[in-house]
């Protein structure tokens, strides 16, 4: 039998129609094509304009659009588009098909309806093309409800499925775009603003780091001026914020470049993103903003008026970095002391030199050697920060017993310590009302507070070992001076050494 040569012929269109719509693992790929045949209309052209994600997830009209300010087209381009499936292929990439032709069936992996809105850049007139999911044919009307006042295509997607509604978040496209379109994002081919609700976000080809201030956009004569700001904690990297003009256009890449703005909180490297206004043009040497009479000083009143707004939100930053360090230094300090108490455990440890009640195990009694009553903490060597109880114990039997001579380093014969005197192991925490000591002792609470305002302290804070370091030395500081309040000054500094040899063993390793 003559081999015969078969043309080969699609039996269902509609099938066919509805499979290849279909062929898409993630919701995000069916909506990147709409938002790939936007940005086309920017690289075939040269010029760069900005495309509009918009998604309405929520109420019994949701919808989501993909909106270019391209060339747009005419009714002929629409009907030949809906004739001509599988033939065009992508821009600059003759390998890909697609286009506004197969990629336009990936509407039906997201919903039931595509209505592809457009005005051609030479005609007053908008068309609409409407498709329904997994039909063969589709309508070419006359579009009166949704025209466009400019040039360019308006596509809408709507019936969405419930998977895709909760899919495709506002943060998650935002992601996606940039990761799939950080590239041309970077070389300002075009912009991407990915809107839901009243919360509108630049995809920016790195994703940005810290708290994004909520800044909503405000109309002017000469076009949106629109914010996209994130203030992160100090980390030693430089954020600058980009000044972003019409159709997308970098002006200048760092604000503080405008004499304006040469200063906090612009230069304090913890504020990145961009400030996006259609007014700014570029000078001719195209390195700094034209300082024009029209646009120039509404973008200086607006800009001005955010930074109360951007400098309480750097406040806020280093206030919870603060806290957040002190909460993780605190259980470093706590670790650190409980491996030093350990290691003395079974030495003549300083921390159990505790005051007693009566005779027996070694440790001070209550009285001194004319029988008055001191407070079983006293006072520390230097006399700076009380350290008594609201209440003396009962020392009845001490009082009542006859005297004793004076030991060599004491006020009295031994004595069995009182547990309930001995201090557990403390915390540490800013000192609400700090004095001119580094740092004291909260007996009731069993927490050291240290001084934030002490200039020791702030010529440490932002070097965390370094801190670290200094709050450790404050605890064995103050846990010396708790535990000895009458040793002589150099048995004391022996204490003092003894303690800091220990507690810098246990330091952590600088990397």
């Amino acid at each position: 039998m003559v081999a015969e040569k078969v043309r080969l012929r699609i039996g269902n269109v509609a099938k066919a129609v509805l499979v290849s719509g279909q062929a898409y693992q993630d919701p995000k790929d069916a909506l990147n094509e709409f938002v790939s045949n936007a940005a086309d209309e920017y690289t075939e052209t040269g010029v760069p304009g900005r495309v509009r994600v918009v998604l309405r997830r929520r109420g019994r009209t949701a919808v989501i659009a993909v909106v270019d300010d391209g060339r747009g087209m005419s009714a002929d381009r629409l009907r030949e588009v809906a004739r001509n499936l599988f033939e065009s292929v992508k821009s600059g990439d003759a390998r890909t098909l697609g286009e506004k032709a197969i990629g336009m069936l990936a509407y039906q992996q997201l919903g039931g309806r595509l209505d592809l809105v457009s005005r051609a850049e030479d005609s007053t007139e908008t068309w609409v093309l409407k498709l329904q999911r997994g039909a063969a044919t589709a309508m070419l009307d006359r579009e009166r409800r949704r025209v466009r006042d400019t040039p360019g295509t308006t596509v809408y997607i709507s019936d969405l499925d419930p998977d895709v509604l909760r899919v495709l978040t506002q943060r998650k496209v935002v992601d996606y775009l940039r990761q799939r379109r950080s590239a041309a994002l970077a070389q300002g081919l075009y912009s991407i603003e990915v809107i839901e609700g009243r919360s509108a976000e630049l995809v920016t080809p790195e994703r940005p780091d810290g708290i994004k201030l909520e800044i909503p956009a405000r109309n002017t004569l000469w076009g949106r001026i629109e914010f996209a700001l994130y203030v992160s904690p100090p980390d030693g990297q430089r954020r600058r914020v980009a000044v972003v003009g019409r159709a997308g256009t970098t002006v200048i890449d760092d604000i503080a470049e405008i004499e304006e703005f040469d200063g906090s909180p612009w230069t304090s490297d913890q504020v990145g993103g961009q400030v996006v206004f259609e007014g700014l043009l570029q000078s001719a040497g195209r390195r700094a903003v034209l300082r024009d009479r029209d646009a120039f000083p509404v973008f200086i009143e607006f800009v001005r008026a955010v930074e109360p707004a951007v400098a309480a939100t750097i406040t806020k930053v280093a206030r919870e970095v603060d806290e957040a360090t002190a909460d993780r230094l605190a259980d470093t300090v706590r670790k650190i002391f409980g491996r030093v108490l350990k290691e003395l455990a079974d030495l003549d440890n300083p921390m159990r030199t505790a005051l007693g009640s009566e005779p027996g195990e070694g440790a001070l009694f209550a009285t001194g050697v004319d029988g008055s009553l001191e407070l079983s903490s006293g006072t520390d060597p230097g006399g700076s920060v009380p350290r008594g109880d609201d209440a003396p114990p009962d020392v009845t039997s001490e009082l009542n017993a006859p005297p004793s001579d004076p030991v060599a380093g004491g006020h009295g014969e031994p004595a069995k310590p009182d547990r309930r005197r001995h201090s557990d192991l403390p915390s540490i925490a800013p000192d609400p009302e700090p004095g001119e000591s580094r740092s004291r002792f909260d007996e009731t609470n069993a927490v050291v507070l240290y001084n934030e305002r002490h200039a020791d302290y702030l010529m440490v804070k932002d070097d965390e070992p370094v801190l670290l370091d200094y709050l450790a030395t404050l605890v064995a500081k103050e846990y010396v001076v708790f535990n000895n309040p009458r040793s002589a000054p150099d048995e004391f500094a022996e204490e003092m050494v003894r303690m800091l040899v220990r507690v810098r063993r246990h330091l952590p390793k600088r990397r």
